[in-house]
C-alpha cells in the first residue's frame, strides 16, 4: 500500500509539473513546443495505461510500484505488453510476488554506477496455451546474473502455478516466468 501511494504522490507531482511546461510554453506564445510536449507526455501516459489496463490487480499494482522504484535508481524499464492477462490461472498474489522478487533483485543489480546500461525489458505475451514473462536485462555480465539467480530462488515463488526459466549469453540475460492458462 505504501508503494502504491508513492506512486500516487508521484503522479500527482509530475502531471502539476507537466502543466506548469504547459502553461510556461503557452505564456512564450510556443504553440508548437506545446504541441510536441503534449505529445511527449501522451506517450509516457500510454506506457503506463498499457499497465493499468492489465486485469491482475497484484501484477498492476507490482508494476506500477517497480516504475516508480526503478526511476529512484535510474534504471529504465521498457514494456511491451500485449494480453490483459484475464486468461491467467495462476493466482495473482503468486505471479505479483514472483515478478516484484525479480524486478527488485534487477534493480539492485543495474543500480551501481559501473552499470552503463541501465534497461529492464518486460515483456508479457500470451500464447495458446501459455502465458510469458519474459524479463531482459542487456549488458548484464554473467557472474551478475549467476549471482542474482543463486540469490533470488524464484522457484519457491511460482510452483506449483507455473515454471522459471534462466538464459545467459555472454551480452545478456533473459528470465522467462510462464504460466498456464485458464481452459476457455
Amino acid at each position: 500500500m505504501k508503494g502504491l501511494l508513492e506512486v500516487i504522490q508521484v503522479q500527482r507531482h509530475d502531471f502539476l509539473n507537466h502543466l506548469q511546461v504547459i502553461s510556461g510554453l503557452l505564456q512564450l506564445n510556443k504553440g508548437e513546443r506545446v504541441r510536441d510536449y503534449i505529445k511527449q507526455v501522451c506517450v509516457e501516459y500510454e506506457k503506463l495505461s498499457r499497465i493499468t489496463r492489465l486485469k491482475s490487480t497484484e501484477v498492476k499494482a507490482v508494476l506500477l510500484i517497480a516504475c516508480n522504484e526503478a526511476a529512484k535508481y535510474q534504471v529504465e524499464l521498457v514494456f511491451d505488453i500485449d494480453t490483459d492477462l484475464k486468461s491467467l490461472e495462476a493466482p495473482g498474489e503468486v505471479v505479483g510476488n514472483a515478478l516484484e522478487h525479480c524486478i527488485n533483485h534487477a534493480v539492485k543489480f543495474l543500480s551501481p554506477p559501473q552499470v552503463t546500461d541501465r534497461r529492464i525489458k518486460l515483456s508479457i505475451s500470451e500464447g495458446d496455451k501459455k502465458i510469458t514473462i519474459k524479463l531482459g536485462f542487456p549488458g548484464v555480465p554473467v557472474e551478475v546474473v549467476q549471482e542474482a539467480k543463486k540469490q533470488m530462488e524464484l522457484s519457491r515463488y511460482l510452483e506449483p502455478h507455473g515454471s522459471i526459466k534462466l538464459a545467459v549469453t555472454e551480452k545478456d540475460a533473459e528470465i522467462y516466468m510462464i504460466f498456464p492458462k485458464t481452459k476457455a
